[in-house]
């Protein structure tokens, strides 16, 4: 009897674990709902590029160059010459201009833009801001359409991104990734050439190379969010965007001086642990931790001391990543009112900027 009643429980068991096949309604129930817990990738970006080229143009040079786009097709040597030297796109800033890298307008004094329709017209570099490895080009096209812009402010990590490009003017070219950092939880400093320099940018995995670097980095609402970096000729496993904020802070010094003045402050900082947060009696974790204050500089006129923790700059909350970016935007010999902590209380001095050492 005993076996007879072990028998029954195995096969009952056997039997709630075998569910029946689910119907086509409660299957299509649990798509829906997986889709809406992960939104589907996307099958094509046709009808983004497709809609967005209009603004995508090619930078050349008056005379050939060596090393430019062409020379990353397979079996071309380095030193293949070409007038190609990569991509811009076209921009509303009170008038209808070109961005494109510095880097890029740093080549020639001649340069010339292709527009989508493969005519070409002259363009007029009006400024650089080699920093941020940006350039305005000024051209005379007026029928042609500018690319609408977003807010890379809210890009997000793991958001899809599309860099397009069209260095040689006869076709644009596109490849896609997702942002793998923003630079708001990470360090935001990059060096290019001379002192060191911080700013945020977006890291991306998306292919960025000579042929598509100046050019537009749109999202899935088919907006620009950046401009494609090329830091070095080999590609590497991450590459950069420049943010289009950051353009947007710059452009109007570009076309009407032909440089951007930034501020430099002239203190060395680091982020502020926890630790050194709790020995400091500080009642959150915040500001930037004044590590070294440079002989000379601005830091060192004021009453700023090593030790010292930036809580605010002008009256904006700060942090060891967002400080060096707002310094250089402050107004260069405009009195600031800095917020610190020291001996466990909170403090306000005045710092005064000054330019930046180039």
């Amino acid at each position: 009897m005993r076996r007879l009643v072990v028998l029954a429980v195995v096969v009952a068991a056997c039997r709630e674990v075998d569910a029946p096949e689910p119907t086509p309604q409660q299957f299509a129930a649990v798509a829906q709902e997986t889709s809406t817990m992960h939104p589907p990738v996307p099958g094509s970006f046709v009808d983004l590029v497709k809609e967005r080229r209009h603004g995508v143009v090619g930078i050349r040079a008056a005379a050939e160059v060596k090393s430019g786009p062409a020379a990353m097709f397979p079996g071309a040597p380095d030193a293949t010459a070409d007038v190609a030297l990569g991509t811009g796109f076209l921009i509303e800033a009170k008038g209808l201009f070109v961005i494109t890298n510095a880097h890029i307008a740093d080549v020639t004094p001649d340069l010339r833009v292709i527009l989508p329709d493969r005519s070409e017209v002259p363009a007029q570099i009006l400024g650089r801001d080699p920093r941020l490895d940006i350039a305005l080009l000024k051209i005379d096209a007026p029928r042609q359409k500018a690319l609408p812009l977003g807010d890379s402010d809210d890009v997000k990590v793991g958001e899809w991104i599309i860099v397009l490009g069209n260095p040689f003017g006869d076709e644009v070219t596109a490849s896609a990734g997702i942002v793998s950092a923003t630079g708001r939880e990470g360090a935001g400093s990059y060096v290019i050439k001379g002192p060191r320099v911080h700013r945020t940018f977006l890291q991306t995995d998306a292919r960025i190379h000579r042929g598509n670097s100046g050019g537009p980095v749109l999202n899935t609402a088919r907006q620009v969010i950046g401009v494609a970096l090329a830091t070095e000729d080999k590609l590497s496993e991450l590459s950069f965007i420049v943010p289009i904020n950051r353009v947007r802070e710059i452009v109007d010094d570009l076309r009407e001086h032909g440089q951007v003045t930034r501020g430099y402050l002239g203190a060395m900082v680091l982020p502020v642990t926890p630790e050194r947060a709790q020995a400091l009696g500080m009642p959150r974790l915040a500001g930037a931790l004044v590590t070294e204050i440079k002989a000379g500089s601005p830091a060192a006129r004021s009453a700023l001391r090593v030790g010292d923790i930036l809580l605010q700059w002008d009256g904006k909350d700060i942090d060891h990543r967002s400080l060096p970016w707002t310094v250089a935007q402050t107004p260069v010999g405009r009195p600031t009112k800095v917020k610190v902590w020291r001996n466990r209380a909170e403090g306000e001095l005045v710092v005064v900027t000054e330019k930046m050492p180039e």
